[in-house]
């Protein structure tokens, strides 16, 4: 049984290309802070003491000396150190997610990261990932605004489906009731033209990210 609904929580994974300044400008006082393997050298470098460890550090020491609560896992296993992390804290009541740490390195492990991303948001789980060039979401449903992000580039692609439909307002490409195709990229590279800009998901699930870059005309 879930327990009652709790703030944030923050997963630090392992990538190497791990951004600890976007951590320590990212991470609240009451966040709750789980580090999947690796990741808590990462929050130390950012001066962030975890709450919980997750691992099955076959990549990385086990943090013996930590004070923090943790939970060494089988090497062999289904989940991954990150899958198991989240599974975890959305039995201890979490629906809001903040993921650090989960690009770049291995493409495998991108992948699977995003894979997390859409089990979250299957369960009406709250998720964004966050690298130093993208703030990456899945929707399943429903509409995301986008707010104070004029002239950035925005991309979505179908995931986990085979096509969806999608309507988007406020964009250089706006659509209504428009199909995306997992075998087309026809969401690349669009541009937020509003200070105010809605994406409305009528069926399937997607897969979107936001660039902090902003668009310069060529």
């Amino acid at each position: 049984m879930e327990s009652e609904a709790k703030g944030r929580c923050i997963i630090i994974g392992a990538s190497p290309e791990c951004d600890t300044d976007m951590i320590k400008g990212n991470v609240l006082a009451d966040d709750f802070v789980v580090c999947a393997d690796g990741g808590y050298k990462y929050a130390l470098m950012a001066g962030i003491k975890p709450d919980m460890i997750i691992g099955d550090f076959d990549s990385s020491e086990f943090p013996e000396n930590s004070e923090c609560e943790k939970i060494k896992l089988p090497v062999h296993k289904d989940d991954t150190d990150t899958m198991y992390c989240v599974k975890e804290c959305i039995k201890r009541g979490y629906k809001e997610f903040l993921l650090f740490g989960m690009t770049g390195g291995r493409l495998d492990h991108t992948c699977a990261n995003f894979s997390t991303l859409l089990y979250l948001s299957e369960r009406d789980v709250k998720a964004t990932l966050f690298d130093s060039e993208n703030e990456i979401f899945v929707m399943t449903s429903g509409q995301k605004v986008i707010e104070n992000k004029k002239e950035h580039i925005f991309s979505m692609f179908p995931f986990g489906c085979e096509a969806c439909t999608v309507s988007l307002e406020g964009f250089e490409y706006g659509l209504d009731h428009g199909i995306l195709k997992a075998d087309f990229p026809l969401g690349v590279s669009n541009v937020i033209k509003s200070d105010e800009a809605n994406i409305t998901l009528h069926d399937g699930s997607l897969i979107c990210m936001l660039r902090w870059e902003l668009y310069v005309e060529k």
